[in-house]
This record gives C-alpha cells, structure tokens and sequence, in this order.
C-alpha cells in the first residue's frame, strides 16, 4: 500500500512530480503565505517527504550530534511548526561522504508506517512513521551478514561509497542505489531490501562484468565477498575493468511492467561517450528479481561538447504516457535531455536544454572547459578550445523533470553547482534556470523571443526573475500543482510560474535567510519543494548558517 501526499522522492514512483489534488491554481497560489520558517539543526539537501498532517525531512552535519558528525531525521507537523519526534545518528568522521557531508541528502520514502532513507554511511535505515524509533537498519557499505547482505565495498580509502539514492518503497519491498563513482576501486550496486525485516532479497551490481554478457542478479564481485558466498549469491572472479557506475538518485518503477530504471553515473576510469558497461544509462531490472532487461545509454551526439567527461546521471527518471504509450524521460548533466519508450527502449526524442545559436553553434560561455584556478576566474574561452579540452559540463541538468499532464509539458531546472571559478554552474544571461518542454516533441513549450540565442519572451517583463541574476542555478527539481510550476534557485529563493507561458505569479526570495545572491562562490542551495494538498514544504542550506531552514506554505483557510 502506498500513502497519499508527497510520500517520497518528487511525489511517487514515477517521480512525475505533479499534484492535482489541491486548491493550489495560477489564480490561488498569489495568496500562498509562509506559515513556519523553522530553524532545523542541520543542513537540507533534499526535498522533504509529506504524509497526512506531517513532513519528514533529514539533516547532514547535525548539530546535535558531537562536532556534527552525524544526521538526523525530523517529524514535524504542518501546522503547528512544532518538531513531533526526531532519529537521530553518529557517523564517524573518516565514513563521510566524498563532499564532506555526514547525515544524510535523499528524500525518505514513508508508506506502510515506515520511514526509509539512506544516509552518507552507507546504511538504510527503517523507522516507525509514528515516533521514529528504530525498526532496522541494514549496513550496505559493509558486510552485514545478519540482513543477508555479502557485500563489502570498501577499499579502505576515500571517497566512500554513500548513499544519495533517495529510496523506492513498493508492495513490501524497498529498492535503493549504492556506490561511489569517484573511487576508482569501488562498485555501484542496486539493492533490492524486505521493508519488514531489512533482509536483502537480491542485489545487482551495476559495473558489467564481461562484454556481450549482462550481468546476472546475486553475481558479485569476488572481492567483495567472503568465500565461500552466502546461500543464493554467486561471484565473478574474473578482473571488472570498469568500475564506478553508482546510482546517485532515486529509482523510478513502474509497478505493472514490474521495471525498475536506475540511472548510473560515470566510470573509472572516465572518459566522453560513448562509455562502457552500464555507465551513463538508465538500467532497466525486474523489480521482483532483479534480471537485467535493458541498458539505454546518453547518446555521444548529445554532449552541449564533444569533449564533456564525468558526464553523470545526477537526476532521477520520470515515467510518463502519452497516446498510450509508456516513456521514460531523463537528464544528463551533458546538457541532454533523452526519452525513450519504457518497453521497448527505443530512444523517441533528444534535447540539447542548454541555448545554442540559431545557426546550431555553442554559445562560448556555456559549459566553457579550461583551467579551474582561483587566479583567472570566469575565463573566456573560445569553443574551438572548449570543443577540445576534456572538461566537466558544470552547467547541465542535475535536476528531474516534473510533469503538466494537464497542458502535455515536462519542466526542468538547469544548471549546476556555484563555486568553480570557470563557471559558476550557469551562464544566466542566456539560459534559463527552468526550461519548459512539449513532452512529444521536447520543443520548448514557453514563447521565445527573436535574440540570438533565443530566450524565453515573458523574462522581458520586470519582475520575471529568469536570466536576471549572475549565477543563478536551477539546481533543484521543479513540482507542479495543476497550471503551476514551483522552482528553486539557488539564491536561495522559491517561485511559482504560469504552466501556461512563465509568468511569475508568486515569490519568495527572503524567508530562507541569507542569500547567496546566486553568485559563483555563495554557498547556499533549496533542492525544491515537496506538495501535498494546499501545503508547500521546502527546506535549504543557507550560507552563513550552522544550520538549516525549513519553510511551510499554506494557501488561506483550512488546509
């Protein structure tokens, strides 16, 4: 059984991100009003859970745990603003994540009375939805023979394999990603976990064996696993060349073809598409075994630069139908947006998101590749020198794409992290932080104006905050609630647009607390809002703080 509300990562498990079932219109949401900014102790990097009167939101670096080495997950009731009950947890400061964090970055899934999330030690943890007491907790990093879990990924050294993957919660099980893709000694692995017990069901490791054969379900990497195996597990003792391939976000499953798609990230060692095994491609499994059934890899010809590496999958899927047929759609950070059909895998469309001229050429200030040195910051780099240099493309989509099924548009943000010093994640005079795109043609579905590069042509009204501030990043994910789209920046601030032409029809750029300005350099992110009936929840880390912020909306009257 599944909950109602935004019950996990961008709203259910098609990650479609969208809400009907609330009063929130282009004509109400002018009069949303903030009814808590809360103080959290800990950073957000996440977008909440909302279930019934409640959200569940988790914490890296809390402040309640010594030197903040550690997380914390939080009940808090909607309209009191008050902290109901709290889980909290220690990590040790060598089992950080590769950015320094401790606690955890994944959105919680909660259905069924539990409360599931991975956390930057690689552990899932199992809480009661009621107090958040501890149910299980299952070590994914580590060996835990007790869950059923063979798996030791760990070469001693950092980064350690952590969990981003936001969690799947479905008919009794729970399915998660795990790995770290910046080791070159370390795995990614899909787990598939028994929600009532936290016992490993399968587990398939996404890093491909051998050429011309798909891996199989339970076939581990000998290294990795005591000798003999476990009952039910087999190993591969042969030399894996590639490794790397983590699933970083949420996995999208679609309960009826029983298919679950994880998109994975780069390989080790890197290098431009095309890439080899499972690397930069959605990986399609049965949800039920664990059988390969596909791989649907990020074409070469959809790099914004022939040159992009370390082209990594950060978003997550999103299912969706059109005319009766089932397509997946996903974001690259290569600037790429790709759909393809859900059953057959055939790939139906390809958008380059990031702007181009209208004679097909890049725009040098996008996605530049170059010397990242504090001593010449924001270079001007001809593309011809771009075109060669191998680079990461800073500038991409890390965000999942939100569905208006009611207008047949998908929504996404653009742009990546502020504090390199060749790009601050964003060129913001010519790409907009959300694009707007008809999901059959994936042509953009705002107006654009007659410029060169197009922009869209509401951002030429005074208050429309698109292209406007330097820096500016859209690296959050959209939600939709009927002809309303929600999109976060990192000012740090929240809007509201027209589905329709993107006008701006509400803001708030205040209450989170210090603003980055959006600028290369500040610090500061809001990874986008969770909707549930007239409440809009959304959480941040904001510079200048030790802590966070937690802000809830509410439209007038009751909720």
């Amino acid at each position: 059984m599944m909950s109602a509300g935004w019950w996990m990562f961008h709203g259910d498990l098609a990650h479609s991100g969208e809400v009907t079932d609330t009063r929130i219109t282009a004509e109400t949401v002018p009069a949303l009003a903030l009814l808590h900014s809360i103080e959290v102790p800990g950073s957000v990097l996440s977008t909440p859970a909302v279930v019934g009167a409640y959200a569940y939101v988790g914490l890296a670096n809390a402040l309640e745990v010594a030197t903040q080495i550690g997380g914390q997950m939080l009940k808090i009731d909607l309209a009191s603003g008050e902290i109901v009950a709290r889980y909290t947890w220690e990590i040790p400061i060598d089992e950080r994540d590769s950015h320094g964090f401790c606690g955890m970055g994944c959105t919680p899934a909660v259905a069924d009375g539990c409360v599931v999330f991975s956390a930057f030690n690689g552990k899932l943890y199992c809480l009661s939805e009621e107090d958040l007491s501890l149910r299980w907790v299952t070590d994914l990093r580590h060996a835990d023979l007790a869950h059923n879990q063979p798996v030791t990924n760990d070469s001693g050294d950092a980064p350690k394999a952590a969990g981003w993957s936001s969690p799947v919660l479905c008919d009794g099980r729970v399915y998660v990603g795990m790995g770290e893709g910046e080791n070159p000694s370390l795995y990614g692995f899909v787990y598939c976990l028994d929600a009532a017990t936290g016992d490993v069901s399968w587990i398939f490791c996404t890093c491909q064996y051998e050429a011309g054969r798909h891996n199989l379900p339970n076939e581990l990497p000998s290294n990795t696993v005591v000798s003999p195996p476990p009952k039910g597990f087999t190993t591969f003792t042969g030399t894996v060349k590639v490794k790397g391939a983590s699933v970083w976000s949420s996995i999208a499953f679609d309960p009826e073809l029983d298919q679950l798609y994880c998109a994975t990230g780069n390989p080790q060692p890197d290098g431009p598409l095309p890439t080899p095994g499972y690397t930069n491609s959605v990986l399609v499994l049965k949800g039920s075994t664990g059988q390969f059934v596909a791989s649907v890899q990020i074409p070469a010809s959809s790099s914004y630069r022939p040159s992009d590496i370390d082209v990594d999958i950060g978003g997550s899927p999103t299912l969706y139908e059109l005319d009766g047929r089932k397509l997946l759609g996903i974001g690259c950070k290569n600037g790429a947006y790709v759909v393809f059909d859900a059953r057959t895998f055939e790939i139906v469309g390809v958008r380059q998101l990031l702007p181009l001229h209208r004679d097909g050429t890049q725009v040098a200030t996008v996605d530049p590749h170059g010397p990242d040195e504090p001593t010449a910051p924001a270079p001007v780099i001809p593309n011809e020198k771009s075109n060669q240099v191998q680079g990461e493309n800073y500038m991409g989509t890390y965000s999942t794409a939100a569905v208006c099924g009611a207008q047949g548009k998908l929504f996404i943000g653009l742009g990546g992290n502020n504090y390199h010093y060749l790009s601050p994640g964003i060129d913001a005079p010519t790409t907009p932080f959300i694009r707007a795109l008809d999901w059959a043609s994936l042509q953009d579905a705002w107006p654009l104006d007659d410029g060169d590069p197009q922009r869209y042509a509401i951002a030429a009204q005074e208050d429309n905050p698109l292209y406007k501030m330097g820096g500016e990043s859209g690296l959050s994910v959209p939600a939709v609630a009927n002809d309303v789209v929600f999109m976060a920046t990192t000012r740090v601030a929240l809007y509201a647009f027209s589905a329709t032409d993107g006008k701006l029809l509400w803001a708030d750029t205040e209450s989170f607390g210090p603003q980055t300005g959006g600028m290369s350099g500040g610090y500061g992110y809001c990874m986008g809002p969770a909707l549930a009936g007239e409440y809009v929840v959304a959480g941040a880390l904001v510079a200048g703080r030790s802590g966070g912020m937690l802000n809830v909306y509410s439209l007038p009257g009751k909720p």
